[in-house]
C-alpha cells in the first residue's frame, strides 16, 4: 500500500514510522513545508527504501518560504518528489495570495521531468489547474481535494490524479469517487494532521475505495499502485 501524503517530519516519531513502513514494505511519500525541512530529513530517511523525501513549499508557509526559493530550486535537480506545494486561497491564506502566486510561479518549471508532485489547492483549485496548464505541468496529484465536483471535472479532462483521506471517504468529498477515473485515484493518510496511525488507517481507505469500486483489496491495491507509478510529470 503508498501513502501519497503523509507529514512524517512533525509525527511523534518519524524514524520509528518509517521503519513501519519499510518493514511493511509500503510506501510513504514524506511531504514537507519548506525546502529546509527537506535539507534536514534527507539524512535521516536516505536508508529507507520505501520512505520518499518530498521537497516542500507550503503556501501557508509562504513568508518564510519565500527567502527559501532559491534553496528549493536547487534541491529539485536531484528530488523526484515535490510537496507540499500549491496555493490556498481560504480565509486562512487569502491574506498571501499575491505571494503565494509568487513564490509558485518561480518554482512550478522545476516540477517536470518524471517528478511525483502533491499538491495544496484549498479554494485555489480553478488557478492552480490554469497555472499548471500554462506551465505545461502534468499530470500533478490534488491532495485532500474539497473544491467540488464541477472544479474536479475540470482537474480530470486535465489529466491530473487525487489522493483520498478517510475524512473525505466518510464525508461529502466522497462523490468524488464517481467521477474521478479509477486510475486516477491514489491514497494518503495527511499524518499526523488526520491520522495518529498511518499504516492501520490506510488498510481501511483501501479497503472503503476497494468496496465502493467492487473490487477486492488485491485488485485495489495493485491498481492504486500502478497509478502511483504513472503519476510522474512529463516535459
Amino acid at each position: 500500500m503508498i501513502d501519497t501524503h503523509c507529514h512524517l517530519d512533525v509525527h511523534d516519531d518519524p524514524i520509528g514510522l518509517a521503519g513501519d513502513f519499510e518493514a511493511r514494505q509500503n510506501d510513504c511519500v514524506a511531504v514537507t513545508a519548506l525546502p529546509s525541512h527537506y535539507r534536514l530529513a534527507i539524512p535521516h530517511l536516505k536508508r529507507f527504501s520505501k520512505v520518499h523525501a518530498a521537497l516542500g513549499l507550503h503556501p501557508l508557509r509562504v513568508n518564510e518560504g519565500q527567502k527559501e526559493v532559491n534553496d528549493f530550486i536547487l534541491y529539485a535537480e536531484d528530488c523526484n518528489f515535490i510537496g507540499e506545494v500549491g496555493l490556498d486561497f481560504s480565509r486562512e491564506g487569502y491574506k498571501t495570495k499575491k505571494n503565494q502566486i509568487e513564490v509558485l510561479l518561480r518554482i512550478i518549471d522545476t516540477f517536470k521531468n518524471g517528478k511525483f508532485v502533491s499538491i495544496h489547492s484549498r479554494g485555489a483549485a480553478y488557478e492552480l489547474i490554469d497555472i499548471l496548464d500554462q506551465h505545461m505541468v502534468k499530470p500533478v496529484c490534488f491532495h485532500y481535494f474539497t473544491d467540488g465536483l464541477n472544479v474536479a471535472s475540470v482537474a480530470v479532462k486535465a489529466g491530473h490524479y487525487f489522493s483520498f483521506n478517510h475524512r473525505m471517504l466518510n464525508g461529502v468529498h466522497k462523490g468524488l469517487l464517481d467521477i474521478i477515473p479509477q486510475n486516477r485515484v491514489l491514497v494518503e493518510s495527511d499524518a499526523p494532521f488526520l491520522s495518529q496511525s498511518p499504516i492501520s488507517d490506510l488498510k481501511k481507505i483501501y479497503s472503503m475505495i476497494a468496496e465502493y469500486w467492487n473490487l477486492s483489496l488485491f485488485e485495489t491495491i495493485n491498481l492504486i499502485a500502478q497509478n502511483f507509478i504513472n503519476c510522474r510529470t512529463v516535459g
